[in-house]
């Protein structure tokens, strides 16, 4: 038996976003729509889907294309034997610049509540944007990598979608919004 070990899995990207606008008009969306998927999926909080036609999520899914899209070329520049790609235009074209958020959804959590290990794979990308997230609630924790990441105000989280997350139940006051979706590329047509 072979056992393989991706020595890149703590690759996550963070980024602080300053748009309380943008915020409060997502919170306003997700609260206005509500729940759609009655606790049904990994996560075990209220769900809103399909927010990509709305101003506010679009605003953002630009900024996580963008990020990801910067993202990925460090993370190509850092691996050796890699690092040249991301100067070959036909390559970066086909591979990076082509990455765009397929999804985005929103939840609306709320004291012991949880979302259970799940991954994104086959996507590229995944992403957990909070929003004023209450004292005492649950960071984001990666179970494979044995990492918690702490969670705050207008922090953007990437991370390579093959990974592993999810949230514990723990008791706080108030709402614990989120706004989290997946990046995927284009695959070229191979000649």
């Amino acid at each position: 038996m072979i056992t393989l070990q991706n020595k890149h899995d703590d690759y996550l990207f963070v980024k602080t976003l300053d748009d309380e606008d943008m915020n409060r008009r997502m919170v306003e969306r997700i609260e206005e729509i509500g729940d759609q998927l009655h606790h049904t999926t990994n996560v075990k909080s209220d769900v809103t889907l399909s927010l990509l036609k709305y101003p506010e999520f679009q605003k953002l899914q630009v900024i996580v294309e963008d990020f990801c899209k910067e993202s990925s070329e460090k993370i190509q520049k850092e691996w050796w034997g890699h690092h040249s790609r991301v100067d070959r235009p036909v390559w970066n074209t086909s591979y990076i610049q082509t990455q765009y958020c397929n999804a985005m959804w929103g939840v609306n959590g709320v004291s012991g509540e949880i979302t259970t290990p799940h991954d994104h794979w086959p996507s590229t990308w995944s992403f957990c944007y909070y929003i004023d997230p209450p004292e005492g609630c649950s960071d984001l924790f990666f179970p494979t990598l044995g990492y918690t990441h702490k969670i705050e105000h207008g922090k953007l989280i990437i991370f390579r979608s093959h990974l592993l997350h999810e949230t514990v139940s723990l008791p706080f006051e108030g709402n614990r919004y989120c706004v989290a979706g997946t990046i995927v590329f284009q695959m070229p047509t191979l000649q």
